[in-house]
């Protein structure tokens, strides 16, 4: 378990918040589908933040796994042909 000690009262207030405001947003899962271009990555933040939803982006993932040089991001099951 995490110790609060180093966490402002601020903070703890805003989370609170946070939470408590998420609360009240119904349950839902949304998948953002479109060809490259057209906004998926500009509106999926700004939905998640209204609904209080989690944002994972399959493209940034494997970027990352690329990056790290991690087995998903150097096989080249992913390269064009």
């Amino acid at each position: 378990m995490s110790s609060l000690r180093n966490v402002s009262e601020t903070e703890l207030m805003e989370e609170f918040s946070y939470r408590f405001k998420c609360s009240t947003k119904p349950k839902m899962d949304v998948i953002l589908v479109g060809p490259p271009g057209s906004g998926k990555g500009t509106q999926a933040p700004k939905i998640a933040d209204k609904y209080c939803l989690c944002h994972l982006s399959t493209g940034d993932m494997l970027r990352e796994a690329v990056r790290n040089k991690t087995e998903l991001g150097t096989n080249n099951i992913f390269l064009p042909f």
